[in-house]
């Protein structure tokens, strides 16, 4: 029996202990069906030809033939399976292409068709071009789809190995052209196979252990057939049909003891990864179930730093929450400015759009490098559309796998949600605080407004009499009285319960009013100042109070005036998305300090010399009670912008 014969059967027999592996212990996963079905395939080709071989009857040849026709749209069809996104004309190839294998088949029982170099011609047209366009699918839908690295991995493999089957299996076509040509089909099969099979159940086995494992498994099988053959020439002292029976022994081995092999190949992989995700799974579960406990941004801090410093391939990490309309300061640092960091995952997710963790540095697959090495990645968690934190990691030793990393994602996806529902009792704390300060604040009014108007009076009584020197004194004695009776008016404003009338409205509305009372009331001032007012089509509509809308737009159009004394550009932008309608107003003034910024929400908090420091917590105030929020955004020397949102009517 020749070199062919012998590894026909090889093949022929490891094909279909695949075949027949996969469909008793993968009968739920597509992959591994398809690549079953492609093995018994394999099968069907391979052994018809060691018949050939061994027994004088082309019969066997014909039926190989009828066989290998069949492989092109089924090995389309399963590279189809080992990409996440099968492209929508896979079906139809492979419905059509079955259809051509089964008018090859039956065209080869008739020997003048068969025999015609024609045919082989034709049948090198169809076989090429099927197994071209499935190395194209793992190309195109599968290296261009954000695979994780062990998947780019599988995908190598399938490249390689089958770019290299696929193009020795045909060349068995050209003897019938003509064309003198050794028949190694059966021989490239057998190498694709080897480096294929074990992968399709796992995709971890492509990882060091599984390349280790795989050398361990060959060593084993040239060691067993130097063993078998060394065991039947010493039984049989003499020259024994090696071949044949070591061929029949060895397939017999591969066939018994493929499944325990995997099992204990396997078992390293799963020390490596299978119970680490268990591990990992376990503790976001219960970090799952501690969430919803937190009473505060610092207790959910806290449970994220706890829970992820169990997670084997963490070393550490940090939770950044961005701090939310004066609701509160936030919590943690992030390395870089919110608005760079959602312009760089916006370019990351246009690159990767599969992914969600965020790789830092200097990494190809982020292409960015505005991070030091404090973070190896992030991953940006949103609530309706809006950036609300970001989990900072660095990893222990090398990076995990993509694979890994999605662990991760479900649980971390219910952060946002924990911090808005904090901050939700927060403002019903406030609304509950400001009835209680309301009904003060009347009475408190009173008893500072009364003294107050009687020292103005006082005062303004002497100051007709008095000298000028003391007339000067009087004077800022009135002025202040006048500023005390300020501060106690907009202290009463701020904390005595509103009477709301909510109306269905158009933002447009109330920001064309509060402009047009800031042209009134600032008109020299606003001479200096370039207006860009930008409102979308058609304009937003919330459920609200006008003429309170309309303050909260004037007090922030006022203090981005003021925020540019020597002129400057102020910005407003009305539009929507996510069901909420936003207001932005934005200013080119020096922006604010740093330290200033955690302040500018509270009462009485001013930077200005004769400013009461109420404004922006009065907006805060009407806003929240309209069911919104306002934060701000800023820049030192470049400017802010405050931020207005509202559920959408």
């Amino acid at each position: 029996m020749d070199y062919y014969a012998q590894g026909s059967l090889v093949a022929a027999v490891v094909a279909l202990a695949i075949a027949v592996y996969l469909r008793a212990f993968a009968r739920g996963d597509a992959e591994a069906r398809a690549f079953s079905d492609l093995s018994l395939l394999i099968f069907l080709w391979c052994f018809p030809e060691y018949l050939w071989k061994t027994l004088p009857s082309v019969f066997w040849h014909k039926v190989s033939l009828a066989g290998v026709m069949f492989i092109p749209p089924f090995a389309l069809r399963y590279c189809g399976t080992a990409v996440r996104t099968r492209p929508r004309w896979l079906p139809a190839a492979f419905v059509a292409g079955v259809w051509v294998s089964a008018g090859f088949a039956a065209t080869i029982f008739h020997d003048p068709i068969l025999n015609s170099p024609w045919w082989n011609i034709a049948a090198l047209l169809f076989v090429y071009p099927y197994l071209g366009a499935g190395l194209h699918v793992i190309v195109r839908h599968g290296f261009r789809n954000s695979p994780s690295a062990v998947e780019r991995k599988k995908y190598q493999f399938l490249v390689v190995g089958g770019g290299i089957a696929s193009l020795v299996a045909p060349l068995n076509f050209l003897p019938g052209t003509g064309v003198d040509f050794p028949p190694l089909a059966a021989f490239a099969v057998l190498v694709f196979f080897y480096f294929m099979a074990t992968g399709i159940l796992h995709l971890h086995f492509f990882e060091l252990p599984d390349i280790v494992g795989r050398g361990v498994v060959l060593v084993i099988q040239i060691f067993a057939f130097a063993v078998v053959f060394g065991v039947l020439e010493v039984v049989s002292g003499r020259k024994f049909w090696f071949p044949l029976a070591g061929v029949f022994l060895i397939s017999f081995f591969l066939l018994t003891f493929y499944p325990f092999l995997m099992r204990k190949l396997g078992g390293i992989s799963a020390d490596l990864l299978v119970r680490q995700s268990r591990r990992v799974q376990s503790v976001l579960s219960d970090f799952a179930r501690k969430l919803p406990e937190s009473s505060s941004l610092p207790a959910i801090a806290r449970t994220v730093g706890e829970a992820l410093a169990q997670v084997p391939f963490v070393e550490r990490a940090s939770l950044w929450v961005r701090p939310e309309g004066g609701t509160d300061e936030g919590i943690g640092t992030l390395p870089v400015r919110p608005d760079e960091y959602l312009r760089a995952f916006s370019r990351f997710s246009k690159r990767y759009p599969a992914l969600r963790i965020m790789e830092h540095g200097g990494s190809k697959a982020a292409d960015v490098a505005i991070w030091d090495d404090s973070f190896d990645a992030s991953i940006p968690l949103f609530l309706r559309g809006t950036l609300v934190a970001v989990v900072l990691f660095h990893w222990r030793g090398k990076r995990p796998s993509f694979r890994e990393m999605d662990l991760l994602i479900p649980f971390l996806d219910g952060i946002p949600l924990a911090v808005e529902n904090i901050r939700q009792q927060q403002r019903i704390q406030r609304r509950e605080h400001f009835a209680t300060v309301g009904e003060l604040a009347a009475g408190l009014a009173h008893e500072v407004r009364t003294p107050a108007g009687v020292i103005k009076g006082a005062a303004q009584f002497l100051s007709r009499e008095a000298r000028a020197k003391d007339r000067e004194f009087l004077d800022i004695i009135v002025e202040e009285a006048d500023r005390l009776n300020g501060v106690v008016t907009e202290f009463l404003e701020y904390a005595r319960p509103t009477q709301r009338k909510p109306q269905t409205i158009s933002l447009k509305e109330p920001v064309e009013k509060a402009m047009a009372l800031l042209l009134r009331e600032r008109g020299e001032r606003m001479e200096t100042v370039g207006r860009h007012v930008v409102v979308q089509e058609p304009a937003p509509r919330v459920d609200a109070d006008p003429a309170e809308i309309e303050r909260v737009v004037y007090n922030l159009l006022t203090n981005a005036v003021e925020a540019m004394p020597a002129g400057g550009d102020l910005t407003v932008r009305v539009t929507s998305g996510g069901g909420e309608a936003r207001i932005a107003i934005g200013d080119t003034g020096a922006g604010i300090p740093e330290e200033d910024r955690p302040q500018i929400f509270r009462p009485f908090f001013t930077t200005r010399e004769r400013g009461v420091g109420m404004g922006l917590a009065i907006c805060r105030r009407i806003v929240e009670e309209n069911g919104g929020s306002v934060s701000v955004e800023t820049s030192p020397g470049r400017g802010s912008r405050f931020t207005v949102k509202l559920p959408e009517a």
